[in-house]
């Protein structure tokens, strides 16, 4: 038998209860949160000549948020390439299940694995790479159930804590998110113990905010992640050039921002560097 724990955030009337089946996890999943931040993050080389307009105006720095610096020693710039989904602790609940079943061979997770997100669970579930998609499920338990602004909080930092220049990239994006399971969590052969007070909300501060946002959660020390099925951009994307400086009162110095539009070609239309 195999076993494995996952999460699903959603408001408390789409969490299912007790009899539930992977179904109705998916698609309370898929309807909880459906959108979220995709954010990378680039390290300009020390003395670095350059600007944030030349790199808008020469199409460096476009819509697609590819590394607009060239390699230094061979080694690229980009620090962070996240997609962080809106989890809203004020009107979100979190639900964890217990699902058990039969684990595939691997030549049979080869042979079976879908990408349709309503299939039965005679067969495998869908996305490539998630624990569940190893395993038949036959049972569903949920062990708990409660708003997120009641779970144990936690704070980390999610921007670069090092001085120096850096830039960011951001895009909105609609999500469509399978339920979370712990990072790099194998199936188990035994049910996993769960205990409440081991699941923590992540809060960050952003760039220059004043107020945290929720950056994601963890199950005893371990990263929740909620595997993406479908990602659909906004057509625009933000890039920001900024500094840090541990020395000054405001660590945190925005030099320029700028919004730019996906095209057909290649590069992007520019928006007021501000």
């Amino acid at each position: 038998m195999a076993h494995l724990l996952v999460f699903v955030v959603a408001p408390e009337a789409l969490l299912p209860g007790d009899g539930a089946d992977w179904p109705s996890l998916v698609e309370a999943q898929r309807r909880g949160v459906g959108s979220g931040v995709a954010l990378r993050l680039f390290r300009l080389p020390d003395d670095w000549p350059g600007s944030l307009q030349a790199l808008i105006d020469s199409g460096k720095a476009d819509a697609t948020g590819s590394d607009p610096i060239e390699p230094v020693d061979g080694r690229r710039s980009r620090l962070c390439d996240a997609v962080v989904p809106h989890f809203d602790p004020r009107s979100l609940w979190i639900g964890v299940y217990a699902i058990s079943g039969s684990a595939f061979s691997d030549n049979e997770v080869s042979d079976n694995e879908v990408s349709d997100c309503q299939v039965s669970t005679s067969v495998p579930v869908p996305g490539d790479g998630h624990p569940a998609s190893r395993m038949s499920i036959s049972g569903v338990e949920r062990l708990d159930a409660f708003p997120l602004r009641d779970a144990e909080n936690e704070t980390c930092w999610f921007y670069p804590t090092e001085d120096g220049a850096y830039l960011s990239w951001e895009n909105q994006r609609r999500l469509e998110l399978l339920p979370g399971v712990m990072a790099e969590q194998p199936l188990q052969t035994q049910p996993i113990p769960y205990q409440r007070p081991d699941l923590h909300v992540l809060w960050s501060l952003m760039a220059d905010d004043r107020s945290l946002t929720c950056v994601g959660l963890t199950y005893g020390r371990r990263r929740i992640d909620w595997p993406v099925v479908a990602a659909v951009p906004e057509a625009c994307a933000t890039w920001t050039s900024f500094s840090l400086d541990s020395m000054a009162e405001a660590q945190y110095c925005e030099l320029a921002s700028c919004t730019v539009f996906a095209q057909d070609g290649p590069g992007a239309v520019p928006g007021a560097v501000r």
